[in-house]
């Protein structure tokens, strides 16, 4: 990736040694990660810079990952930006919560590598680019 083709990826986790296994595998792949230790620093982040794709927790503090994806798709500027939730095995199904459906993609916290993230971040890219 050249400088001008960077993306960026907000990575939104208040667990701060998660973010840094992530961040460390995705900025040796050419991406930009820019993290969000809460719900309202995403959201601020977001706001300066939207960013190509979201990496977001469901669990936060400060505004939780639902409360975000309902900012996210009511924002014109972001609503069609790509969300990866990335979370615990429990609380990852859409049940009760329509919002997440419109999540392109659902990880599981506890079996996501940082490779399989990369995967993910890789397809999501690639759908927003034929869309």
């Amino acid at each position: 990736m050249t400088a001008s083709e960077t993306k960026l990826i907000l990575f939104v986790d208040d667990d701060p040694v998660l973010i840094m296994a992530y961040r460390t595998r995705l900025i040796q792949e050419g991406y930009e990660v820019q993290p969000a230790s809460d719900g309202l620093e995403a959201m601020r982040c977001m706001a300066l810079r939207p960013p190509d794709v979201i990496i977001l927790d469901l669990l936060m503090p400060k505004f939780n990952g639902v409360e975000i994806m309902g900012f996210i798709r009511s924002n014109p500027k972001l609503k069609d930006k790509p969300v990866i939730v990335l979370s615990s095995n429990s609380i990852i199904d859409s049940d009760g919560e329509p919002i997440l459906e419109t999540a392109h993609r659902r990880l599981i916290k506890g079996l996501c590598t940082p490779d399989d993230m990369l995967g993910a971040i890789r397809e999501v890219l690639t759908e927003a680019s034929k869309a």
